[in-house]
């Protein structure tokens, strides 16, 4: 374990103490609230009107989840057919069509062994109390994962759970608060708890591309065991999914990726450009060949994580680490669907985390004044309603992905805080 990094964590929970969070304003609050009910309504609105539908044909109203109707479907075909099946398309398709008539949108399975194994018990129950389930659980999991930086950051806790990036996940039934968790307990508790932080992150090997930068960061930050316990975690799920399902479940994983990036990542089959909020997207969307693509994307994404690696070799506060290498992760994805944005939360509050005490009677130290905080507290805002406008703009798509913008926009707000601390640690 790093000494140093053990200090500096500590050290943030002296400092908010000290010098306490920035408190938000009633109205602020109010609005939380206000947004919270709404989105209560609008799942409260479609969850009656699937419930009270026969759900029998196309014209159905068609459940909540419909993410989580897929891996409802293939755990059914894992039991009843094999795993190998999940990766027929043929069979795939029908068997949505089948449990699912009203969704004429068939989903796809991209999902590695490590995963598919992970979900089987999902169609022991029949899919409206697999939901209810799982909304529960996330919105449990979603707890865990802002707890400690929600107190740090001294945030209500309805502007927390207000938040669109759980709301909209729930509505999907998607995976991304599991992950969220995950990674905020991997980054936030790699130098205090490390065996904990490796378990989470060898875990995320049920979404690999998420975790493919932890071992940099831990590398830069010289977190062993939290990095042995990583491997050794991640390395214990696969072997367990190839005595499970076979190398020839790997190998239909790896093809089916592989189509589905060819097809529609890298050629926009489906609309799927208008649901990413990333850089390669909206090149595509512009008219950019795909080298260019690449090339934008890279603009973006190679200084973020060279300045997040930066970050964990000079330990710099906590607060920023977590942030930066958050953002980082969701900025080098080229495909990167909306309902991943849940994970701006952590980020969200570890900006609101004060880095170094201020002196008495002064503002916070690590906070700026005048029209730059203006435009911070804009910036922060935009991004707390960011999962909402973004799955909107799937639905009009002329609104555009204004993710496109705010991740980079976010990554130089913590570039802007790493240099304050930087000037203040060289004065």
């Amino acid at each position: 374990m790093n000494r140093q990094t053990v200090t500096s964590s500590r050290a943030v929970r002296q400092r908010s103490k000290a010098s306490g969070a920035a408190t938000l304003s009633r109205g602020v609050v109010i609005a939380a609230v206000v947004v919270m009910l709404v989105q209560w309504l609008a799942l409260g609105a479609w969850a009656i009107s699937w419930l009270t539908s026969d759900g029998g044909g196309e014209n159905s109203m068609p459940p909540l989840g419909h993410d989580l109707r897929v891996y409802w479907t293939v755990s059914w075909m894992t039991t009843h057919l094999g795993a190998m099946a999940a990766f027929h398309p043929d069979t795939f398709d029908a068997a949505q069509r089948q449990f699912f008539p009203a969704y004429t949108e068939l989903g796809h399975w991209l999902y590695p062994p490590t995963f598919q194994w992970l979900i089987q018990p999902l169609s022991w129950l029949p899919y409206p109390w697999t939901y209810a389930i799982y909304v529960a659980v996330s919105i449990a999991l979603f707890a865990l994962a802002v707890m400690q930086w929600r107190r740090l950051a001294g945030w209500p806790w309805p502007v927390v759970m207000a938040f669109p990036g759980l709301w909209v996940a729930v509505l999907v039934g998607q995976n991304s608060i599991l992950t969220l968790l995950l990674m905020s307990v991997a980054l936030t508790q790699s130098s205090v708890r490390p065996l904990l932080a490796g378990v989470c992150a060898g875990l995320l090997v049920i979404k690999p591309q998420f975790a493919l930068l932890l071992p940099l960061w831990w590398l830069c930050g010289k977190q062993w065991r939290a990095l042995g316990t990583m491997v050794l975690t991640g390395g214990v799920c696969c072997v367990l999914s190839l005595l499970w399902g076979g190398w020839a479940l790997w190998e239909a994983f790896f093809a089916a990726v592989a189509t589905f990036n060819a097809a529609v990542v890298q050629q926009g089959a489906g609309d799927i450009w208008h649901a990413m909020p990333t850089v390669f997207a909206m090149a595509r969307l512009q008219g950019a060949t795909l080298p260019t693509a690449y090339v934008v994307y890279g603009l973006v994404a190679v200084p973020s994580v060279l300045f997040t690696a930066w970050l964990w070799v000079r330990q710099a506060p906590l607060p920023l680490r977590v942030a930066a290498a958050m953002i980082a992760t969701l900025l080098i994805q080229p495909y990167l669907l909306y309902y991943e944005l849940a994970w701006l939360i952590v980020p969200l509050l570890c900006l609101a985390v004060p880095i170094d005490p201020a002196p008495s009677g002064s503002h916070h130290a690590d906070v700026p004044q005048g029209p730059w905080k203006t435009v911070d507290d804009l910036l922060r805002t935009v991004a707390w309603g960011l999962p909402l406008q973004a799955y909107l703009a799937v639905l009009w798509t002329p609104m555009g992905q204004w993710g496109v913008w705010i991740l980079p926009a976010l990554m130089l707000l913590i570039v802007m805080r790493a240099r304050r601390w930087t000037y203040r640690r060289l004065t």
